[in-house]
């Protein structure tokens, strides 16, 4: 689908100059096919190649109820999925709240039915198909390659207002691929240029350029972009996820894309060399000289309760550390984690730690009596154990991240500002208050009569406070008929 052309003035920005990021993995590997279009029975793809001169392989399966294999738009809305999960400082869950006409917007789409089908379609789709990325997804924290196997999207929670379809009342909960939020929280990202992939008009073009661009940085993520990308043709349809193996179709097949990316300045030339299956593409890119260096990827990330980190230096697995804590609380688990310490000093003998950790967090029947000398402290068997602590710590977190919040708020249009700030009261009390009054709300921000982010932090305020019922009240009272 193409989208309007209103954009056509941005250039591409200079990587040094860029302050947002995709997740690096997904990009590398390309994992949407760049077609626009598919046929029907284009359900599985699998290609080999090589990292760090290691044998590699990636595999895509999908069902052919949900369209085949990832494509065209899916690409937009993935990509966006990430940029809003870092912008809502990438919290452990991999969970992104949104909705439907949020995701439209920040992806550039108009607020129209065919859009909503589009998008529910692309979310069917990513959370349909699995990946295996065989020695070939990059372990950042340890420098490592290893295999994965996930969907990008693991749980879609949609809320519709009228019917089953999406449509501009749609709330959405969207959890990530456990592979891709740890990427992220690891801040294993590549530099992203949101305002001219916007302003690409084919989804072709989109798909093509993140791909192009995601091979301009080594698997290492050096800061380094390159000024030229040279690759076997065939290879690069494999790469793009193309069914075409036939050099002059690929060539066909990617002309429109590369033709734009010359005229927007992104690309200065597209060539070819060899004949073939020796035929190798050549791209040269415009938008830097060779030495820039990208970005560090600046972000908050909002951390794990210390007591994960704990529980994770005996050796206790992530993922099992943080479900023990969400479903004990850092409390108990604190306690129990001073016992198994405490057992540990008195000479108790563990053939592996880890395992007899979980288990005191878990015991519930008194199995482990209390080494000698240890003792539980009165306040930490109360229900506000470390109260003041765990209070203050919030606190900061909270004040970091309004702090973080509103001065990207403060950087929008103000046109966006108060879109941003009707999505937010729409997604909290949407069902309570008339289309017409958020309309007259919206004008009102429109207008300045109102200040968007005081609108936006109010109904969130009110979210954490449980008075929804008074904010939709009071919006009624001043914007009602």
């Amino acid at each position: 689908m193409a989208r309007s052309q209103k954009q056509k003035s941005v250039t591409p920005t200079p990587p040094s100059q860029l302050d947002r990021f995709d997740e690096a993995n997904s990009a590398r590997l390309g994992l949407i096919c760049v077609q626009e279009r598919i046929p029907e029975d284009y359900t599985r793809w699998d290609i080999e190649f090589l990292v760090d001169d290691r044998p590699s392989r990636l595999t895509c399966i999908s069902p052919g109820e949900y369209g085949g294999v990832p494509h065209g738009l899916d690409g937009d809305f993935a990509t966006i999925l990430n940029v809003m999960y870092l912008e809502q400082g990438a919290p452990e869950s991999g969970i992104v709240h949104t909705t439907a006409y949020q995701m439209l917007q920040r992806a550039g789409f108009p607020d129209s039915g065919q859009y909503y089908q589009s998008l529910q379609e692309s979310l069917d789709r990513l959370k349909a198909a699995t990946y295996t990325a065989s020695e070939s997804w990059r372990d950042h924290k340890r420098q490592r390659w290893t295999t994965v196997k996930f969907n990008i999207i693991e749980r879609i929670t949609a809320e519709t207002q009228d019917g089953l379809g999406f449509g501009s009342g749609t709330t959405l909960k969207i959890q990530l691929a456990r592979p891709v939020v740890e990427s992220i929280r690891e801040k294993y990202l590549k530099p992203l240029d949101m305002s001219f992939v916007l302003s690409l008009k084919r989804s072709l073009t989109r798909s093509l350029y993140r791909v192009l661009d995601a091979h301009r940085y080594q698997p290492s993520m050096t800061a380094e972009a390159a000024a030229e990308f040279r690759i076997n043709l065939q290879q690069w349809a494999r790469e793009c996820k193309l069914r075409e193996t036939v050099p002059a179709r690929i060539k066909r097949n990617l002309e429109s894309a590369h033709k734009e990316l010359v005229e927007r300045g992104y690309l200065t030339s597209v060539e070819y060399e060899g004949s073939r299956a020796d035929t190798v593409i050549i791209y040269t890119f415009g938008d830097l000289p060779a030495t820039t260096p990208a970005p560090e990827p600046v972000i908050e990330v909002v951390p794990d309760a210390p007591v994960t980190d704990a529980l994770r230096r005996y050796g206790v697995a992530p993922t099992v550390a943080r479900n023990l804590v969400s479903e004990f609380g850092e409390s108990l688990v604190t306690q129990r984690l001073e016992k198994f310490e405490a057992m540990l000093k008195s000479g108790y003998q563990a053939r592996k730690k880890s395992a007899l950790l979980v288990d005191i967090i878990r015991d519930q029947g008194g199995k482990y009596a209390d080494p000698e000398g240890y003792q539980v402290e009165p306040q930490r068997s109360e229900a506000n154990l470390q109260a003041a602590t765990v209070a203050k710590r919030m606190e900061a977190e909270e004040a970091q991240l309004n702090h973080r919040l509103q001065e990207e708020f403060r950087l929008l249009d103000h046109s966006e500002q108060a879109a941003r700030a009707l999505t937010q009261v729409r997604m909290f009390v949407g069902r309570e208050v008339s289309e017409r009054t958020l309309k007259t709300l919206l004008s009102a921000m429109t207008s300045e009569q109102v200040e968007p982010y005081e609108v936006y932090r109010a109904v969130t305020r009110a979210a954490s406070e449980l008075r929804l019922a008074d904010f939709a009240h009071e919006l009624r009272y001043a914007y009602g008929d």
